[in-house]
């Protein structure tokens, strides 16, 4: 017999801490065990404290002398008068008002939820796990599965609790002015991506290639492209501004495909290569041996519509490179040709 039927069929609407302890049975003769299955119990509605009984006395595990059982009709009648107490948020739903026995299995969080609605939120939005220490005391909890279905069915959103999900990359920028319309450079990789945050930061280059720009953007190789909308995110993080995203990595088959599936997992942003920095790297390759890609993925690659907006010339020689496997990487680019604006 479980403990609620034990309780239910005790005979008397009340019970002493002696009695309830016999009744739990053994292996809760431990001070700490019994204290924590009252606690349960007490959270869940089944036992209500008498409080003018008194207490065990025991500062660590304080206790009542005595617990009023609930019974299921009164139990109910109970969660009701205690749902209906609730932030209007909580109930907008009605699934609470429905389903009591959810905010019985439920009371700690719903609670702490209910405190967080009723305490005067700021319109300030933090991240999910911050939001989660300041609601529950634990950075986790709003990541757990059972609490995203039940603030669904509570029809709370993220917006609700004023809360956004740290995009899973976070790009490393360099932005000086955020404004509402952004021309951002990404660039694939690093030690180009610095040297243009340099002549930002130490020289004010608000152009590069006579092409004007607000911000740089590490790109990290495939990470821009492996994660369905990262950009969308990332754009969104920022507080959703209107921004043209100009692209910039190295010239070969991986290179240019990269290119092509950040384009395809953010379809709805502006993404379109830096042409003139294209333009720079074959100007310095046509003087060097050019070295061989360590890919020999992609073969049947068709970079066709990729390469349209570059001369006639200059689609003669990307095209050798892509059919020859060869890779002309975005380090060709000093930062002293930078400089040379």
């Amino acid at each position: 017999m479980d403990i609620k039927k034990k309780l239910q069929n005790y005979g008397k609407k009340t019970i002493d801490l002696e009695n309830l302890e016999a009744l739990l049975g053994g292996g809760k003769s431990d001070t700490k065990s019994l204290f924590d299955f009252v606690e349960k119990l007490t959270k869940s509605g089944l036992l209500k404290p008498v409080k003018s009984s008194g207490g065990n006395g025991n500062n660590k595990y304080p206790m009542y002398k005595k617990y009023r059982i609930t019974h299921e009709d009164e139990e109910d009648s109970d969660v009701l008068e205690r749902i209906q107490k609730l932030h209007p948020m909580l109930l907008k739903s009605g699934y609470l008002a429905s389903h009591p026995k959810e905010y019985t299995n439920n009371a700690d969080m719903i609670e702490k939820l209910n405190n967080y609605l009723f305490s005067g939120r700021t319109d300030t939005a933090v991240s999910r796990k911050e939001r989660s220490f300041e609601i529950f005391g634990c950075e986790k909890i709003l990541d757990d599965s059972k609490i995203k279905a039940l603030l669904r069915s509570l029809h709370i959103t993220d917006d609700d609790l004023g809360f956004y999900d740290t995009p899973e990359y976070c790009f490393h920028d360099y932005i000086p002015e955020r404004k509402d319309n952004l021309v951002l450079l990404i660039c694939e990789n690093k030690d180009i991506w610095f040297n243009i945050r340099r002549c930002m930061f130490e020289d004010n280059y608000r152009s590069l290639f006579g092409v004007p720009i607000d911000g740089v953007v590490y790109g990290n190789g495939n990470k821009v492209s492996q994660k369905k909308g990262a950009l969308t995110e990332y754009v969104k993080f920022m507080g959703n501004p209107t921004v043209k995203f100009l692209y910039w990595g190295d010239i070969d088959r991986e290179g240019f495909d990269i290119f092509r599936r950040t384009k395809n997992v953010n379809a709805d942003l502006d993404i379109t290569l830096f042409v003139p920095g294209y333009r720079k790297m074959i100007e310095k390759a046509r003087n060097i041996e050019i070295q061989n890609s360590p890919s020999s993925k992609k073969e049947d690659m068709d970079l066709t519509e990729l390469i349209k907006d570059f001369s006639d010339e200059e689609r003669e020689f990307l095209n050798v490179v892509f059919a020859e496997n060869k890779l002309i990487p975005q380090e060709i680019i000093p930062y002293t040709l930078l400089n040379e604006r």
